[in-house]
């Protein structure tokens, strides 16, 4: 580093004053750590470009070595900047690469096997025919045709993605078998677990979840789902709801509850995926984690209303708070609470995390095939986006709605531009953007109030051995002396 070069913070920078600490990140490239006071200081002074000497004379108190050693350190963190930078030439340069790539499949890495669009259940609440926005996917979701995928169909299209996958240079696949309830066709999902295995003689690493009702398990089930690590995402919003019935009308719980015991019995990994919405509410507390740790789940996913009317009806305030409450309740027992709310958190402790991940909180765009047992392909069971059929999947990538879905990736709408998330967040889900405004090139901005606050709330409340911790002691005789920058893990 030249002595006479200037640097000034980013624009993206953003400080976060805690209790005893600052927590400091940057808004595009993320890297979020903890400082003191005395670095808090240096970056405020570096708001107007600095060199080395120039910051020294303002903080003579720091030795010439400190301001180096500061600089060096931030500089690589992306919190400071030549004046003259462009910062969004990072994000600028990875959409370039996309699109020159996106024709080969470079984005994909998960499968949404939509295994069969039936159902056991008749929720109250479900989001199945409600959310869609055009006709082809509501006639696709009520289609006689499409209600159970065939054998065939599953090795034809999982075979063409492992194909793309591997054309791309990609080593691994995630497959998740989804509904409908998936285990109403437990011969395709056996099927695939058997044919595909962990992806050995295909040359590359295929691992499996599936998003469940809970109802339909037995002893075969679980056996070949512990085989192939197979976690078991079930749909389960509290132990005090009566919200699920069954097609005859009766209650869903104890077929649940059972089948719990089942899974529990034979070591199988369980996560339970709730719903905080307008239906769930007023039940939606930390009863859910107690019930958690008593049938052996440790590991509760929270998703939140897809219809945009919670949250005008809820204040961001009492969202927030009840999530909270979960969260902190979870913590002290064990219990992890997580969601795309607090993936946004996590994509900010990472630093550039577009280097290792296609996307931001949603697979939806772009890394995601949702496959339909008729072959159709779409963005997502919630969404109503169509790429094409996956006999065809080179067309499908070429096609203008696959593009589209990919470079909201990293660019949600106009509107993100200089929000405190805005390269950690994916916004609101894109199904019901689609069937509100036609377009999925908006925010639903009541949604980012909530996730602002609770990426807020997780900054506040970070524990300091769980992110970068730097300190800088000025160099004074009147101070015990401690390394002159220090990285505290």
């Amino acid at each position: 580093m030249c002595v006479d070069e200037k640097f000034q913070t980013s624009k993206y920078l953003r400080i976060v004053p805690r209790e005893g600490d600052v927590a400091v990140y940057h808004s595009l490239l993320g890297g979020l750590s903890l400082v003191d006071a005395n670095i808090t200081h240096l970056l405020n002074i570096f708001h107007t470009p600095q060199n080395a000497l120039e910051a020294h004379t303002v903080v003579p108190y720091f030795s010439k070595e400190q301001v180096r050693s500061f600089i060096a350190t931030f500089k690589s963190k992306g919190f400071l900047v030549y004046p003259s930078c462009n910062e969004y030439d990072v994000i600028q340069q990875k959409i370039s690469q996309t699109k020159e790539s996106l024709h080969k499949g470079s984005q994909i890495g998960v499968i949404q096997l939509v295994v069969t669009n039936n159902c056991n259940f008749k929720c109250s609440y479900c989001f199945i025919n409600q959310i869609y926005a055009s006709e082809k996917r509501y006639a696709s979701q009520v289609s006689p045709l499409n209600r159970h995928m065939s054998t065939e169909m599953a090795r034809i299209a999982i075979e063409n993605v492992i194909k793309v996958l591997k054309e791309s240079g990609k080593s691994s696949l995630w497959i998740q078998f989804f509904g409908g309830e998936p285990l109403l066709n437990w011969k395709t999902i056996k099927f695939v677990l058997e044919h595909f295995e962990k992806g050995d003689k295909y040359g590359i690493e295929i691992n499996y979840s599936i998003v469940t009702n809970g109802s339909l398990f037995n002893h075969e089930i679980a056996t070949y789902f512990l085989k192939y690590n197979v976690p078991i995402i079930i749909s389960f919003d509290s132990p005090r709801g009566n919200d699920r019935h069954l097609l005859d009308g009766k209650n869903a719980f104890p077929s649940i509850k059972r089948n719990l015991t089942i899974l529990n019995k034979n070591g199988n990994r369980i996560i339970f995926n709730t719903v905080l919405s307008k239906e769930t509410f007023d039940f939606f507390d930390t009863a859910l984690v107690d019930f958690a740790l008593k049938n052996g789940v440790y590991e509760i996913g929270v998703l939140f209303d897809l219809d945009p009317i919670f949250y005008e009806l809820k204040n961001t305030c009492d969202i927030v708070n009840k999530l909270w409450d979960m969260y902190i309740y979870g913590n002290l027992k064990g219990v992890v609470v997580t969601g795309y709310w607090h993936m946004i958190f996590q994509k900010m402790v990472a630093y550039d995390h577009f280097k290792y991940n296609s996307f931001k909180t949603c697979s939806a765009t772009g890394c995601q095939l949702s496959i339909e047992p008729s072959g159709d392909v779409f963005a997502c069971k919630a969404s109503s986006g169509y790429f094409g059929h996956i006999w065809e999947v080179y067309n499908l990538l070429l096609s203008d709605t696959y593009k589209e879905y990919t470079m909201r990736a990293f660019r949600n709408a106009p509107e993100c531009d200089g929000c405190e998330i805005e390269n950690f967040c994916s916004g609101f889900c894109l199904g019901p953007l689609e069937k509100k405004y036609g377009t999925i090139q908006v925010i639903e901005k009541r949604t980012c109030d909530v996730y602002r606050e609770l990426t807020r709330k997780l900054i506040l409340n970070v524990e300091k051995n769980s992110i970068e911790n730097y300190q800088m002691p000025p160099n004074t005789p009147y101070l015990n002396m401690m390394e002159d920058f220090c990285l505290l893990r």
